[in-house]
């Protein structure tokens, strides 16, 4: 039996980050101002959002997602991954923090609205590539 291979569109994957954070950003700056915080906490928010872009980015392109790969182990591999762009940004972050003397706590959500927008984003492309190659299989 011929284990059947899957590849995932890195142009996709990017894009789906690319406007994940985009919104996150938009939510927390109009949600800060709205709410009447300082203008600093809506930068900090959008920093941050740039900041998770940026590792997200990176974090894709050293994962390859072009490379044909077998179906059950995709899964597996994008969870790892997701966590590993997850430990990296946080990383980063914390840099950002001690460099940037940024407040803890509006770097903290604001990076925690983006991982929520991007894991959404992600899972809602793989799903779809995921079951295209499914009925495609039958």
């Amino acid at each position: 039996m011929k284990i059947q291979e899957i590849s995932l569109s890195f142009r996709k994957l990017a894009a789906a980050q690319c406007i994940a954070t985009s919104l996150a950003t938009v939510l927390w700056v109009v949600g800060s101002l709205i709410l009447g915080f300082d203008g600093k906490i809506a930068g900090t928010g959008a920093v941050e959002s740039a900041l998770v872009l940026i590792v997200s980015l990176v974090i894709l392109a050293i994962f390859s997602p072009n490379k044909l790969r077998p179906v059950a182990t995709l899964p597996t591999l994008w969870s790892a991954t997701s966590f590993i762009r997850f430990l990296a940004a946080l990383g980063a972050s914390t840099l950002l923090y001690y460099a940037a003397q940024f407040g803890l706590r509006p770097l903290l959500f604001s990076f925690l609205l983006n991982a929520i927008f991007l894991l959404v984003a992600e899972t809602k492309v793989l799903a779809t590539i995921l079951t295209k190659t499914a009925t495609s299989a039958n």
